[in-house]
């Protein structure tokens, strides 16, 4: 079995900054009698502090802002902000108090394209050197599971633990217009089915679907896209824009992580299952298209690593892959490309915040260019993270299902 976390690497600090209303903000209280600091205190609360992060542009860099997280907290040891691909240990993600005050704040400078998840998290001296014991990517992680969506904003996402965090996202972030369909849009339905490996798999029709053959999308790590309802919501509003084709979409349940990994890590056994398996039966009760670059398989991660494999190596049954973030450090696909009997399509997403990982999916794009594989990929400024994978499926689907470009 290969291995099943990729290999760590140095990650450069975050670039903190000073945010100049906070600046200005402690230089009132220097002055303040009891009294004035409290009412100083609540007036930020209730106006610049009101909305988290604090975004403030950054004179001469138009490509850039100064990003704060706010957490308000009296008695707290100390808080943390895990932010994906951004903070990597605990030092990283330290909030800094001002003094006298219950503000804790962290000002980080971020590309104004950034999008990302976080969970904030006020610790006691204790928990703290609990954390510090473990290796610093499991200390953040934890964090990010146990930690509290942020108070002061609204914008939350799922994760693949099944948790929520917050979501921040900058002006020039790309919009995620398909998150949620316009109160007009009919809205298909969801049943819940048990394939022959006695996999449960929920099966979404969406209202435009009919009786005439449709594409067939199998989002691999299906409880996470059902639980969310991020597939069904965006194919709902895709369809109901006439942006696609309406598909019918397969969402297999990934199971107990230990069964997760073992499935879909590039020796698993996911690939054989969709094509000899899932595809044959789902086949058995909906009217699937018989084009085979009509069967889509998307996935994120290990996922997206599966989706590539499946395609590659089973063109003749499913010609399409939606593949985000490819946990390609187990196998980088050149081999298996080259090898396809036939071209596929593949619409591929990588963050520039990944690390190995995007310089892995960077070698993969490149070589897909020169090859007879047709081929979108798009790198966006962010993490491993829901948060941007739930609005670039849709992107993919406009291109997979709709014909539109979407440009690098």
């Amino acid at each position: 079995m290969s291995t099943i976390t990729p290999p760590s690497h140095p990650a450069p600090r975050p670039p903190r900054g000073r945010s100049p209303i906070l600046e200005a903000l402690g230089s009132q209280l220097g002055n303040a009698s009891t009294a004035e600091r409290a009412m100083l205190v609540e007036r930020f609360w209730d106006s610049s502090g009101k909305r988290s992060p604090l975004v403030e542009e950054i004179p001469g860099r138009p490509d850039e802002r100064l990003v704060t997280f706010l957490f308000r907290d009296a008695t707290a040891h100390a808080v943390i902000v895990a932010l994906n691909r951004i903070t990597h240990d605990l030092d990283d993600g330290r909030l800094e108090r001002m003094p006298g005050t219950d503000i804790w704040h962290a000002t980080f400078r971020l590309g104004s394209g950034w999008r990302g998840s976080y969970a904030v998290a006020p610790v006691e001296a204790d928990r703290l050197a609990e954390l510090a014991a473990l290796e610093p990517r499991w200390a953040m992680r934890r964090l990010r599971e146990s930690g509290e969506v942020d108070p002061r904003n609204p914008d939350t996402s799922h994760t693949h633990g099944g948790g929520r965090v917050s979501v921040a996202a900058l002006p020039d972030a790309p919009p995620q217009p398909w998150l949620t369909p316009c109160a007009s849009a009919k809205r298909g339905r969801t049943s819940e089915h048990v394939s022959p490996t006695g996999r449960r798999v929920w099966v979404y029709r969406p209202h435009a679907s009919g009786n005439a053959p449709c594409p067939l999308i199998i989002a691999l790590d299906g409880n996470v896209w059902h639980r969310s309802e991020y597939a069904a919501a965006a194919v709902d509003a895709l369809s109901d824009a006439g942006a696609i084709r309406a598909p019918y979409v397969a969402m297999p349940d990934a199971g107990p992580t230990p069964r997760r990994i073992a499935d879909l890590s590039i020796d698993g056994g996911m690939s054989t299952e969709i094509v000899d398996v899932i595809i044959p039966w789902l086949r058995s009760f909906l009217p699937v298209s018989t084009d085979p670059r009509d069967v889509i398989v998307s996935g994120e991660s290990l996922g997206g690593l599966t989706a590539l494999k499946t395609v590659f190596d089973h063109p003749e049954a499913i010609s399409t892959a939606l593949s985000q973030s490819a946990s390609l450090w187990q196998h980088d696909m050149l081999d298996r490309a080259a090898r396809a009997r036939s071209p596929v399509r593949i619409f591929q997403t990588a963050g520039r915040h990944e690390g190995v990982l995007v310089e892995h999916n960077r070698v993969l794009d490149s070589t897909l260019l020169r090859s007879a594989h047709e081929h979108t990929y798009v790198e966006y400024d962010g993490g491993h993270d829901m948060a941007c994978w739930r609005g670039l499926w849709a992107d993919g689907l406009r291109v997979l299902l709709g014909g539109e470009g979407a440009g690098r």
